[in-house]
């Protein structure tokens, strides 16, 4: 009886061996944080539109004291969201927003 069920699944499903096949573990989905979808998008934006690559970072202006995003305009070099002034990135272990002075230096 048990070679005859062999060959009528054979037969009809076409398969040899009736014990069921091994599913694979599903991939988990990368989770992606709404800052990172925002810093794509804005990238990709000024990739198309601008030529140029813009960043988005968030980090306390030191004009305005508010934690706000902060728009590249150059290599380290953003510009405040909320209160629109310029301000440079300095790293040294962590990063520090710094007034900059001299307005000239950007062009």
């Amino acid at each position: 009886m048990i070679k005859e069920l062999k060959t009528l699944l054979q037969k009809y499903f076409g398969i040899s061996n009736p014990k069921p096949t091994k599913t694979k573990k599903p991939t988990p989905a990368k989770v992606v944080s709404p800052h990172e979808k925002l810093n794509s998008l804005v990238e990709e934006i000024g990739k198309d539109m601008l030529g140029v690559r813009v960043r988005v970072e968030l980090g306390r202006c030191p004009y305005c004291e508010h934690v706000t995003q902060l728009l590249s305009i150059h290599a380290n070099y953003f510009r405040c969201s909320h209160c629109h002034e310029t301000i440079r990135q300095y790293v040294n272990g962590s990063i520090s927003y710094l007034p900059v002075d001299n307005k000239l230096t950007l062009t």
